[in-house]
């Protein structure tokens, strides 16, 4: 009977990716640790749709359904059902949970982690858009969250003390676990940075936790806010990480990457890194399976299998009525403003090769009503698509989420071509061919660009604090936010349609 036992144990843990197992004379002891995950959810706590179809190039065309997915009340109950099937299971976030909806613009953050507590949380760490709050904000987000925010790479300015707990090293069933957190380099010069912070190179960091983390404990997770990229990166070059949760990249890992590290040196370690990331808006929840093994000799336990997927929010889970609550307790004072329904778009506006149709809506809207010659949005301004459909101001502020507010300048023909140059924009009233590092084509309403005449210009805050003051050029801000005088634009117009006219073409190998 015991000889069928180890049979049955041994074939369940081949399943998993396990070595075959070696008899030994005590039985070693298997455990299961579950790890739902999440990552750049970006405000989206009710649910969303996709244009369908969708581009085929794209990471959504590999959904099983892209209408009216995700919603976090919704996240509660597959959560909770998964809790319930599989034993002990953690729930952790990798960040970038701000700047997405009008829940990121009216609360900067607080909803969503309300939210998140709402639906038990175990931990988590932060992304570069939480710090695109004062300090002061993202202090409070910190402290807001009923679960442990880990992250070792962001320490004072001054003092150069961490400002959040490095790692957290969590025991269950008697496996001591740890979870540590990095973020990204880039978020340098947000907000929040400004007012004191800084934010160490996380490769390096990673190089002086791990080896410590190592003798504390015998799992090693990362919450990683680095990108893929990155985190394959860590895998290869630092030893002893387990598992990296990532983010940042809203890359869509439908099952787990493994990036081995050497030579198998163990029947019962997996030598090298899992990987996993889970997309973005919380559309999917990532599972993660871990299986541990404890050597009945030494009492240590290490990391044996894994198992990986990721699971659909759909329509057909219920909302948990306690998050559903929360959501909603947020939702009410905002729903006159943004439940306006403010016209109807004739088609999905979306990106067709070089054309990206939501942009140059945002762009000709800010042109007409500002009264200027041309207009200038940088490349990521526009953070989701406009759907065929009634447009309510919630789902323009959803491709709108920042605050930032409209401003107007006069510039040269020669400064406006280095503008194009360095920051190849989106426009309106501009046709441009960026090519092998150079303008090879500029016209303005038409005509050829005049380098000696000057030109007038409108541009959000952002754009204008990034490139034009480095550049010396003075500007007026007008005070108007750019949602607002879009929204004016689609009230004034009633029905949209968007334009692939070929104004912007960019040569990608070199964008």
């Amino acid at each position: 009977m015991r000889l069928v036992k180890c049979l049955l144990i041994a074939t369940w843990l081949i399943g998993w990716g396990v070595p075959s197992l070696i008899a030994s004379d005590a039985p070693p002891r298997y455990w299961k640790l579950t790890i739902l995950h999440t990552n750049d959810t970006h405000g989206n706590l009710l649910p969303f749709n996709y244009p369908d179809p969708p581009d085929p190039n794209t990471q959504e065309a590999q959904l099983a359904l892209r209408r009216n997915i995700g919603g976090i009340a919704r996240r509660a109950t597959l959560v909770r059902q998964l809790r319930k099937a599989f034993g002990t299971t953690w729930v952790a976030d990798v960040g970038d949970f701000c700047d997405g909806t009008a829940f990121s613009v009216e609360y900067r953050g607080e909803a969503d982690v309300s939210a998140m507590n709402a639906l038990g949380y175990t931990i988590g760490t932060h992304g570069n858009h939480e710090f695109n709050n004062p300090r002061a904000q993202w202090q409070k987000l910190v402290q807001m969250a009923r679960y442990p925010v880990v992250c070792a790479n962001v320490v004072d300015a001054t003092t150069r003390q961490p400002l959040l707990k490095p790692y957290e090293v969590l025991q269950v069933e008697g496996a001591r676990i740890a979870v540590f957190g990095l973020l990204t380099e880039s978020t340098r010069g947000y907000p929040a940075t400004r007012e004191g912070i800084e934010i160490l190179d996380a490769v390096d960091t990673a190089r002086h936790v791990v080896p410590q983390l190592r003798q504390q404990a015998d799992v090693v997770i990362l919450l990683s806010h680095l990108g893929y990229e990155v985190d394959v990166q860590l895998a290869r070059e630092v030893p002893g990480i387990d598992v990296i949760i990532g983010g940042h990249s809203h890359t869509r890992l439908a099952k787990p990457d493994f990036v081995p590290a050497g030579e198998l040196t163990s029947a019962f370690r997996k030598n090298g890194t899992v990987v996993v990331q889970a997309f973005q808006w919380g559309g999917e929840l990532g599972k993660l399976e871990v299986i541990l093994r404890r050597d009945p000799r030494t009492g240590k336990w290490t990391f044996m299998g894994y198992r990986g997927e990721l699971l659909l929010v759909s329509p057909d889970i219920p909302d948990d009525p306690a998050v559903r609550a929360v959501v909603e307790r947020f939702w009410k004072p905002m729903e006159k403003y943004y439940g306006v329904v403010l016209g109807e778009a004739e088609d999905d506006f979306t990106r067709r090769g070089n054309d990206d149709a939501e942009y140059n809506l945002v762009a000709d809207a800010l042109r007409e009503m500002l009264g200027t010659e041309a207009d200038l949005e940088n490349m990521g301004g526009v953070r989701a698509p406009i759907l065929r459909g009634t447009i309510t101001r919630y789902d323009l502020a959803k491709a709108l989420p920042f605050g930032n507010t409209m401003v107007k300048f006069r510039v040269t023909g020669a400064q406006l071509r280095e503008l194009l140059r360095r920051t190849r924009p989106a426009v309106s009233g501009i046709r441009y061919r960026y090519q092998g590092g150079e303008l090879v084509e500029v016209t303005v309403n038409g005509q050829p660009l005049q380098e000696d005449r000057q030109y007038l210009v409108s541009t959000n805050s952002y754009f204008a604090q990034r490139y034009l003051q480095p550049m010396g050029i003075a500007y007026e801000d007008t005070g108007r936010k750019r949602l607002d005088v879009v929204s004016d634009y689609i009230l004034k117009h009633k029905r949209i349609r968007p334009a692939y006219d070929g104004r912007r073409v960019v040569d990608s190998t070199v964008y």
